[in-house]
């Protein structure tokens, strides 16, 4: 089995490598412009999050990195202790509760954005219950005119409506 990849020359590896590029230039300049944006009317932190979370978790590391070099300085056992055991657990808690938190952060904003939507609904809402409104106006208005109901009721029942007070008089 031959798979796609050996099949990419270096040209088109090139290629895309000047995509990736290209698309990591366009993102920091569009994260300097929404940086410098005093319109606040789009939300950049969401765009920001994988870029914040990264640096974070090399920050946790470099961290972690001195504290074992502190702990080799003071002890070998101490430093070998750090380095197999309480730099690996404490990344993984502080990595887990970063993400959590930018997490929670990302919901928060999805949840804003979609409560802007629903602002732009209701005021659509609002606008069409006016239009229910005058329509009931017109239903009263109608209402009052007599030959209005003739010509909106069922002819088969105004037939047997007829039918009936026939009968009725007959009888009597």
């Amino acid at each position: 089995m031959v798979e796609n990849n050996q099949h990419i020359t270096p040209e088109k590896q090139t290629e895309k490598f000047g995509d990736r590029m290209r698309r990591g230039l366009f993102w920091v300049v569009q994260y300097w412009r929404e940086l410098f944006n005093f319109k606040f009317d789009k939300y950049m932190i969401i765009q920001v999050l994988p870029g914040v979370y990264g640096i974070a978790l090399v920050a946790i590391a470099c961290g972690l990195v001195y504290v074992c070099v502190e702990a080799f300085m003071a002890s070998t056992w101490r430093g070998l202790f750090y380095f197999f055991f309480a730099a690996p657990l404490t990344f993984l808690v502080l990595a887990s509760v970063l993400r959590a938190l930018l997490e929670f952060y990302m919901v928060v904003f999805k949840m804003s954005e979609h409560v802007d939507e629903l602002v732009g609904l209701r005021d659509t809402v609002d606008r069409l219950s006016g239009i229910s409104d005058s329509v009931d106006e017109m239903v009263a208005v109608t209402r009052r005119i007599p030959f209005w109901r003739a010509l909106s009721s069922n002819p088969a029942k105004t037939r047997s409506k007829k039918a009936d007070q026939v009968e009725e008089r007959k009888s009597a």
